[in-house]
């Protein structure tokens, strides 16, 4: 795939809601009353993956400053493994959640 300005800024804002997101699912499960333990496994993946979500906000913010250079291609392909390892984690703790409903 072909990195332009357009990819990075998609990656940057994606990155942004789903950590919102991830950070909301935490306050969530918080202020529960009783957690259970596949729910504390859930809400710690649901963290992980947002911090891993905010790094890749900084990574494209560095890839963008950079732009034209190789390090910006290889802060990009950073960028772009930490977001798929922070979406693979952010989907283990959704069923995770499913599962401690069942």
């Amino acid at each position: 795939m072909a990195h332009t300005d357009q990819s990075i800024d998609t990656l940057v804002s994606i990155s942004g809601t789903l950590a919102s997101i991830g950070l909301a699912l935490v306050a969530i499960l918080v202020s529960k009353a009783s957690i259970d333990h596949v729910e504390m496994i859930a809400d710690d993946l649901f963290l992980f993956s947002s911090l891993g979500f905010l790094f890749v906000v900084v990574l494209g913010y560095l890839a963008q400053k950079q732009q034209g250079t190789s390090r910006s291609a290889r802060l990009l392909i950073a960028a772009e493994w930490t977001f798929s390892a922070s979406l693979a984690t952010i989907v283990i703790g959704a069923i995770a959640m499913v599962y401690s409903t069942v």
